[in-house]
């Protein structure tokens, strides 16, 4: 696909203009946390609400790191924030299509469903490989312990055993959820393949922070014109059809999953 330079300019305007409705829904979707329902569906609204919410707030912090970044000719900052807004696209498509819809698609939910649900819910929202309670409470012996366990297993092997207690939901992979979606749109694997090069310590970001100038080619952003902004140009398209385009989308679907007022 080519890209006139001359498009650039109305497509981080769109961007622009996307990030600040993201950025006022934020600021009105303040819903506090509170486990005081019993009722699973009460329970499960609770959860969705606090998804979106921090859905938006996670789309519209990155975003604005995208425009902060190119504003100030910081590629390798665009490119961290672009592969960013493609995981997080990613994961809650993935939620979407292959947690929450299998099961709601039965129809009417029992208790066993209902449990189900809530669990796809607490993942959703806590899934983590990282071991929080011990980091915030300050337990580095045991963080350093459960790693040379780790590294343990790995050399011998074995499956890990640092399954940790505190670890409730592990996280779903990032690479499962991008690679079920570029099953339907293969597409979406290139863009994710080169933003992580883009990111990587190899030649990808190694382009995003040089410049050339008559002198030559050099490793500095600040010596000529940045190898960043061709990389910029051509790969903003893409990212924000494969990002921003589909997100309004799937936050409406999270939506969806609710029980209304009526319902309840």
């Amino acid at each position: 696909m080519t890209i006139h330079p001359t498009d650039i300019p109305r497509l981080l305007e769109v961007l622009r203009q996307g990030t600040y409705h993201l950025t006022e829904m934020a600021k009105a979707l303040e819903f506090p946390w509170t486990s005081e329902s019993l009722d699973p569906r009460h329970l499960h609204n609770m959860y969705v609400r606090n998804l979106i919410t921090c859905y938006v707030s996670k789309f519209s912090d990155l975003s604005n790191g995208i425009l902060e970044g190119v504003e100030r000719s910081n590629f390798l900052v665009y490119a961290l924030c672009g592969r960013a807004l493609i995981e997080t696209t990613a994961t809650l498509r993935f939620y979407l299509h292959q947690q929450y819809k299998p099961l709601l698609d039965r129809g009417q939910l029992g208790p066993k469903e209902m449990q189900a649900l809530l669990e796809i819910d607490d993942r959703h929202l806590r899934g983590t490989r990282f071991d929080w309670e011990s980091f915030l409470f300050g337990n580095y012996s045991k963080l350093k312990e459960d790693v040379i366990a780790q590294l343990d297993s790995k050399r011998k092997g074995k499956t890990s055993p640092v399954a940790q207690e505190s670890i409730i939901r592990p996280q779903i992979s990032i690479l499962t959820c991008v690679e079920r979606w570029a099953t339907d749109v293969p597409d979406v694997l290139i863009v994710y393949n080169l933003f992580c090069d883009l990111v990587h310590p190899n030649i990808g970001s190694a382009f995003l922070v040089a410049s050339t100038s008559p002198e030559g080619l050099f490793f500095s952003r600040f010596r000529g014109e940045p190898v960043g902004r061709q990389i910029f140009e051509q790969s903003l398209p893409i990212l924000l059809s494969t990002s921003h385009g589909p997100f309004g989308s799937l936050l409406t679907m999270l939506m969806g999953t609710m029980w209304q007022d009526d319902e309840l």
